[in-house]
C-alpha cells in the first residue's frame, strides 16, 4: 500500500473508508486524501489544508462522484461494515476505470479475531472474513480481481492497557483483566513472543491477523510486491523487514532485541519463517 500510495501525486486521490482518525500516515504522502466515516472526531483528524478533507457518511452511500477516486483504502474496515455489498458496490462506482482498491481484514477465524472479540465484546466485528470470502465478495460485486495479496501478523496492540479517558466505554470484562493486570504492555508484548515463538517451532498462524488484498481491472499491469512482515512491533503496529532491523547489542535469555524505527519501542527480533520478510 505505502509503495502504491507513493507514487500518487498532487493531481490523484485517495479514498480512505472507515478513516476514524486516519487509517495511515496522511503526512507522507503527496496525493489529497478523502476520509470518510460514519463517526468522526474533529479532535483527532489530521488538517492540512486543501489536500486531506473528511466527510461523514455511511460506506453503502457515499457523497462521491462516479469514477472520481485513484485508489481506495479498506484498512481494518470492512469487518465493521453491515451493509458490505452495498459498499463494494460503492467502491466500483467511485473508482475509476484504472483505479486500484486496498483492502486489508482480519482472518475471523484465527486467534488475533477471536481474542479481539472477547476482549471488547465483539468490538463492532460484524463480518467473519476467510480469504477466499473475501475475495469472491469483492469480485462478484466490483468486477474487480484480485492482483496481489500478503499475509498480515498481529502486534497484539490492543491488549496494551486502554487509556483512562476510555475507561467509561470498556467492556466489563476488559476492564477486568486490565484491573488485574491481565491485560497491558506487558500482556501484549507476551503475546507478541509466544505467538511468533510457536509459529517458528511448531509452524502455527498464531501471530496472523490476516490478509492483505489489492485489486484493480483483470488487465492492470504491476510491477510491485507486497510484502509480509513477521516482525510487527508492539508499541505502534509497525511492520519492517527483519534484514532492515539492527539487532541491539545485549541480549536476554538467548533472545535477541530491536527498536522499532518508528516509535523506538524495544521488541523482540524473530528470523522471518518462508514467505515473511
Amino acid at each position: 500500500m505505502d509503495t502504491i500510495l507513493q507514487s500518487l501525486g498532487p493531481d490523484r486521490v485517495v479514498l480512505d473508508l472507515g478513516c476514524g482518525g486516519g487509517s495511515f500516515q496522511y503526512a507522507s504522502y503527496k496525493c489529497k486524501i478523502i476520509g470518510i466515516d460514519v463517526r468522526l472526531d474533529a479532535k483527532t483528524l489530521f488538517s492540512d489544508g486543501s489536500r486531506v478533507g473528511f466527510i461523514g457518511a455511511n460506506s453503502h452511500a457515499l457523497p462521491l462522484p462516479a469514477r472520481s477516486i485513484d485508489f481506495a483504502v479498506c484498512n481494518h474496515s470492512l469487518e465493521h461494515v453491515a451493509e458490505l455489498d452495498g459498499t463494494l458496490t460503492e467502491l466500483a462506482r467511485v473508482l475509476k476505470p484504472d483505479g486500484l482498491l486496498w483492502i486489508s481484514v482480519p482472518n475471523g477465524f484465527g486467534l488475533d479475531d477471536h481474542l479481539y472479540r472477547f476482549l471488547y465484546a465483539g468490538g463492532g466485528h460484524v463480518n467473519r472474513f476467510s480469504y477466499s470470502s473475501l475475495k469472491d465478495a469483492v469480485e462478484k460485486k466490483t468486477g474487480m480481481t484480485l492482483l496481489q495479496s500478503n499475509r498480515l501478523t498481529s502486534s497484539f496492540i490492543y491488549c496494551k492497557r486502554a487509556p483512562d479517558s476510555a475507561w467509561a466505554y470498556l467492556p466489563r470484562r476488559l476492564k477486568i483483566l486490565q484491573t488485574l493486570g491481565l491485560v497491558g504492555p506487558f500482556a501484549a508484548f507476551q503475546l507478541n513472543a509466544i505467538s511468533r515463538l510457536l509459529d517458528r517451532v511448531l509452524h502455527t498462524h498464531l501471530s496472523q491477523y490476516g490478509w492483505g488484498f489489492l485489486f484493480g481491472r483483470p488487465d492492470t499491469k504491476m510491477n510491485i510486491s507486497l510484502p509480509s512482515y513477521f516482525n510487527v512491533c508492539v508499541g505502534c503496529g509497525c511492520g519492517n523487514a527483519a534484514a532492515t532491523l539492527k539487532p541491539l547489542a545485549y541480549r536476554r535469555w538467548a533472545m535477541c532485541f530491536y527498536r522499532c524505527p518508528r516509535c523506538n519501542d524495544v521488541n523482540l527480533l524473530f528470523d522471518p519463517p518462508a514467505g515473511f520478510d
